[in-house]
């Protein structure tokens, strides 16, 4: 099955990275990824040095689709609708970015497998492959609670979702809030919550996208027939999909993370802090200066533990490797500025001759080197606002040791579910209970974290990545079997069991 994402294979962090590391080992040797870069579409084929150009992306659908996601998508899919600002422009430009994905790849259609799509900047992708298999992985939470004013849009998103046969999500919570906003604002579909199914009400139409699709762009450029899709013409249609709902949380390759920290010598990123940081205890966080990732509230906790506990000056750091995202947006170039102000506060608090609490890394690590912090940190503090996954989280479990250190996660996080029996609470909104955390950290015998870890990496193991993706494999060439239609939930469960 081709992959279709924002960003392409190989990309540091996140989806795109585990995602790539599947593919690249997938035994078909004859399938593709199309993805941004440069300004252009482009597609690589596994087998292939480099990608390929497919076509340029102009500059304002780029600028356009790109503030749409992050300033209006990205905060209201998290829970977070204070920070949404919405521009009919930019959403214009949203249906335009999708829209040109769809015409090339379509155009480019091999056989009968379905297109796995991923990434929230895709989602409108399997309405306008409407002849097309689609099956798509939902990377980061579906919203417990829509404001009024933003539920029009967001319900173009959901029905854009509702063409593919499979819609993947991390957590039950996460798919239980998908069906909840269908059910609420989508009175074209049914939902069977017992099976986790959503279908089209025979009669019911929906509003098409297909003349956003048909849409001249700017300039010279002539558009690529959708020579396989079957549109339509009309400005509404027939839904015809019945989509499957499924949790399948992202893995990681467990084997590879332990391999790599328990080969990297510490060494490896002794030149990243200054001497001695590394000589004493430390407490880890892995994040972007997002505003999700609650790198505030974390700094202030650090803050509060210092004030309970005295003894901790100069014995005890805290390691933040924590860069810059989506430079050039207001909310996230404020949420920088606040992070290291308040960085700056809490140091010059508590800083003596040669110490100071916080060490910050604000550019990005490979994974050799995070191995190599994974496996030597005391504490690692993963306390989100609100995550779809977390995988640091998964990263960190995966290279420890014979002395394994603790986790502190905050339930907020999707990997919660997974990890949270075997972690200690970080609730965010709770800066008492996470410096209650902290210490009981400290306090925790060999014995007892040992046990913590060697739980939790059964359940990595059980949920690995290549587990992950062999699911999606079975569903697609159940796909294919079926002649590219789509299949029935009996046949999906029966491919998932392989």
């Amino acid at each position: 099955m081709d992959v279709v994402s924002y960003r392409g294979p190989g990309v540091a962090g996140g989806v795109s990275s585990g995602l790539g590391n599947a593919w690249r080992k997938d035994r078909n040797g004859n399938t593709r990824w199309w993805f941004v870069a440069d300004q252009s579409i482009s597609v690589l084929s596994k087998n292939a040095a480099q990608s390929q150009f497919v076509t340029h992306l102009p500059e304002n659908v780029i600028d356009g689709h790109y503030r749409y996601c992050n300033e209006f998508l990205w905060p209201v899919l998290h829970d977070l609708p204070q920070y949404a600002t919405y521009s009919s422009e930019g959403r214009a430009l949203y249906r335009r970015f999708n829209a040109r994905f769809a015409q090339f790849i379509a155009f480019e259609r091999q056989g009968l497998s379905p297109y796995f799509v991923q990434d929230y900047q895709l989602a409108l992708l399997p309405e306008l492959l409407q002849n097309i298999s689609t099956m798509v992985f939902w990377h980061i939470p579906w919203p417990k609670y829509v404001p009024l004013e933003f539920t029009e849009p967001m319900s173009e998103i959901a029905r854009g979702l509702l063409s593919a046969h499979v819609l993947g999500f991390h957590t039950a919570e996460y798919v239980d809030n998908f069906m909840n906003f269908v059910s609420d604002n989508l009175v074209e579909y049914s939902v069977d919550r017992t099976h986790s199914v959503v279908s089209p009400i025979y009669g019911r139409t929906s509003p098409s996208l297909i003349e956003v699709a048909s849409t001249q762009p700017a300039g010279n450029y002539v558009m690529r027939p959708f020579a396989s899709t079957g549109f339509a013409s009309t400005g509404t249609r027939q839904r015809s999909s019945t989509t499957k709902l499924v949790v399948k949380p992202l893995g990681i390759d467990v084997n590879q993370w332990q391999h790599t920290a328990a080969i990297t010598p510490f060494a490896q990123i002794a030149d990243k802090l200054p001497e001695g940081v590394l000589q004493r205890p430390f407490v880890l966080s892995v994040d972007r200066a997002d505003y999700t990732k609650a790198v505030l509230e974390r700094l202030n906790a650090v803050d509060k533990f210092m004030e309970k506990r005295p003894e901790a000056i100069g014995q005890l750091s805290f390691v933040q490797v924590c860069g810059r995202s989506r430079v050039g947006l207001n909310a996230f170039d404020r949420y920088w500025e606040a992070c290291r102000a308040l960085y700056t506060t809490v140091n010059d608090r508590w800083r003596t001759a040669d110490w100071q609490p916080i060490q910050w890394l604000d550019k990005p690590l490979n994974p050799i080197e995070l191995s190599a912090l994974y496996r030597h940190a005391d504490i690692m503090l993963v306390n989100p606002v609100r995550d779809g996954l977390n995988l640091t989280a998964k990263e960190f479990t995966a290279c420890q040791g014979d002395d394994a250190a603790v986790l502190l996660l905050s339930p907020a996080a999707g990997c919660w579910h997974e990890l949270g029996d075997y972690s200690l609470p970080a609730n965010p909104k709770n800066l008492p209970e996470m410096v209650d955390s902290l210490e009981q950290a400290l306090h925790m015998s060999p014995a007892e974290k040992q046990a913590r870890n060697s739980l939790a990496k059964i359940v990595l193991e059980k949920g690995s990545l290549q587990s992950w993706w062999r699911y999606f494999e079975r569903v697609s060439h159940a796909i294919v079997r079926n002649g590219g239609n789509n299949i029935a939930t009996d046949d999906i469960l029966q491919a998932a069991r392989g």
